[in-house]
Parts: C-alpha cells; structure tokens; sequence
C-alpha cells in the first residue's frame, strides 16, 4: 500500500504562519472592537457605527491638537461621515483616567468626544506610529479600506476624499 508523503518543513511552517496571523488578526479585530471610554464617561467603539462610513483618526494624546484641521475639512466637507478621535496613551507611565478625562475636558470642545486608548489597542492592531496623526477609513461594514499618516495637508486631504467619496455614494 503506498504511503502519502508527509508535507516538507517548509509547508507546514508556512501554513502556521498563516494560520497565526489569521489568528492576531481576528484579535486585533475584536480589539478595537471593543468599547473605550471618552472624557465624558460615556463610551463609543467601531462597531456602533455599523452601516455609516467612520474615519478613526488615532494620535498619542499628547499630539492631540494635530487632529483638529481633519476634522474640520473632512466634518465640514461631509457631514455624513462618522468620527472616531482616539487619544493613545504613552506605554509606560501611571495612568490616571480622571485626570486625562479633566484635561480633555478642559481642552477638546464639548460636542467632539474623545476615546481614551489606554491598553494602546489600536495601534497595535494597526502597526501605528501616533506621534502624527493616523486616519483610518472604514466602509459600512466596519472593514478598513485605507489608512493615511501625517498632519493635514491639501495634499493628503486630495489622496484621501476620492476613497471617502466613493464609499459614501455606495
């Protein structure tokens, strides 16, 4: 009776590399997923915008202010859009959530919530470097279409509305 040849070394590591990176990928996912908190108390995650096209602008709280000129143009441009702000804080350090909610409190304005980022799970999900701002564009269905990095420009505001225009006539 002849016997089947075992799969090469090769085979088998390249299938369990993709097999875990499935894996890390369907965590990361359920990562941001989950809710977070705003200064406010209340909370806000991806999946409650199921069904509206979201733009997630993560940035180190930190660099905070660099996100205000986005929202601005791409707000004003298209009041359909949903808005994740999501304020990552430094790895490392003490963290106390009351006073990072009254400092957000003090400086964001009212109407514009800001998700707290604690455990950092949404640049790790994503691979973001946040000491600039990073736009990341989700569909109706909460699947990233493209992601940008860096302060607003003209430039980058004309490389990132054929995507959102697109989406939003869907």
């Amino acid at each position: 009776m002849p016997v089947a040849p075992l799969p090469s070394m090769r085979h088998v590591a390249g299938t369990l590399l993709l097999v875990l990176c499935a894996v890390r990928c369907m965590a990361a996912e359920a990562g941001i997923e989950a809710s977070l908190p705003d200064q406010f108390g209340n909370t806000g995650s991806l999946a409650a915008h199921r069904g509206a096209v979201v733009v997630a602008i993560v940035v180190d709280v930190r660099r905070l202010s660099t996100i205000q000129r986005w929202g601005e143009a791409l707000g004003g441009r298209y009041p359909q859009l949903r808005f994740l702000n999501i304020a990552q804080l430094p790895a490392g350090g003490p963290v106390d959530m009351a006073r990072v909610s009254a400092t957000l409190q003090k400086r964001v304005p009212a109407n514009v919530p800001v998700l707290i980022d604690v455990e950092r799970r949404w640049a790790s999900a994503y691979g973001l470097d946040t000491t600039a701002p990073n736009l990341l564009v989700f569909d109706q269905a909460g699947t990233l279409v493209t992601r940008l990095r860096g302060r607003f420009s003209a430039e980058r505001e004309a490389s990132i509305t054929p995507v959102i225009e697109k989406l939003l006539a869907q």
